[in-house]
């Protein structure tokens, strides 16, 4: 798995995913925030890059992004909790600077919980669906494994380092495609659009590690 967070915590497709643990944040909500600081034009400069965001202003606020994604929290508290995670910073002027794309789970105890309780239960989603799935391969979930077993042990490092920049720009082109065909967006030409929670996922397992 790419270090720190594979873009997005797991969301269950078919029950809810264990959203809180011992009063954390909705994490699921916050990497929403940070996608759309990362895609939606009205935050983003002539090159594409991340604005840096007054915490209110008539365009491109982080009020007005904090309320598009996580309207539960006031922009007070995410943007203390932003802070606390690293994810953002505020210089001298007050501008509001995004510092990553993705949270960094597996620095804060109680996120990681909840991002390893979510991805347990969405990969036996995906096995326990394609099991009871038939024959025909339209109605499997896509799973697919690349394995070694005599693999260079010490060649271990190098390959963190190529699925960290591979496995993170694929799953990047995945949720900037969701985002974009998400039922909310308006995209499709059905009136009213059912949502649903999916994921993809990337990650690493290396025997007795």
């Amino acid at each position: 798995m790419p270090k720190g967070k594979a873009l997005r915590p797991f969301r269950h497709s078919t029950k809810t995913p264990i959203r809180d643990w011992h009063g954390a944040p909705n994490t699921f909500a916050i990497s929403d925030l940070l996608t759309l600081w990362h895609q939606d034009v009205n935050y983003l400069d002539s090159a594409g890059k991340p604005l840096p965001l007054r915490m209110r202003s008539t365009r491109g606020s982080f009020r007005s992004l904090a309320n598009k994604t996580v309207p539960n929290m006031t922009a007070a508290q995410l943007l203390t909790e932003l802070k606390r995670l690293k994810a953002v910073r505020v210089d001298d002027k007050g501008l509001i600077h995004v510092r990553q794309r993705s949270l960094r789970i597996y620095k804060d105890k109680r996120h990681r919980a909840i991002h390893t309780l979510n991805s347990l239960s969405g990969f036996i989603n995906t096995l326990r669906h394609n099991l009871k799935s038939g024959l025909d391969n339209s109605e499997k979930m896509f799973h697919r494994v690349a394995w070694n077993r005599e693999f260079d042990a010490a060649q271990i490092p190098n390959l963190k380092i190529w699925l960290e920049r591979y496995g993170q720009a694929l799953l990047e082109t995945a949720d900037a495609w969701m985002l974009r065909n998400s039922a909310k967006s308006g995209r499709t030409n059905k009136k009213k659009n059912a949502a649903t929670e999916v994921s993809v996922g990337v990650y690493l397992s290396i025997a007795s590690h």
